[in-house]
């Protein structure tokens, strides 16, 4: 059995999503939905500011949309006074639902697009809590993706 991939820098995860198509994102996550979703997650508590964060109590539930099955793939991030912890399809009454397609949800997450964006655009729906939903992007270290190399 192969053993998964590394998780990517934060850098490089921004630079290939930046100079990835929407199809070939798309494509990507058809083969590997699971394994990228998981790493994204799973690499949430390391980016948390715990300083920007330290007042902040909250449950964010991330609603991810286009599942084979038609379905959504649900992860609960508390944030608790400068720590975070997430769980796959969690119980917690979330303060804040995000719903987003999953090629909006990585360049979301990767900085290569704008929560603000998306959301007026329709791309991301928000339930529950608007004005703590607006802070939460300030809690997170944002990769910068490098320059692009083309010329």
């Amino acid at each position: 059995m192969d053993e998964p991939s590394p998780p990517l820098e934060p850098a490089a995860f921004a630079a290939l999503v930046r100079d990835a198509s929407d199809a070939q994102l798309a494509e990507g996550l058809r083969t590997n939905r699971e394994t990228i979703l998981q790493q994204i997650f799973d690499a949430m508590p390391e980016h948390l500011d715990p300083e920007s964060s330290s007042q902040a109590e909250a449950v964010l539930e991330w609603r991810i949309s286009g599942r084979e099955d038609g379905g959504h793939d649900r992860y609960q991030v508390r944030i608790d006074r400068g720590t975070c912890e997430v769980t796959r399809d969690g119980d917690e009454q979330a303060t804040v639902v995000y719903t987003i397609g999953p090629v909006e949800f990585m360049r979301l997450m990767s900085g290569n697009a704008s929560g603000p964006e998306l959301f007026m655009t329709g791309r991301l729906t928000i339930e529950g809590d608007l004005m703590l939903a607006a802070m939460v992007q300030s809690w997170f270290q944002q990769p910068d993706p490098p320059a692009s190399s083309g010329a």
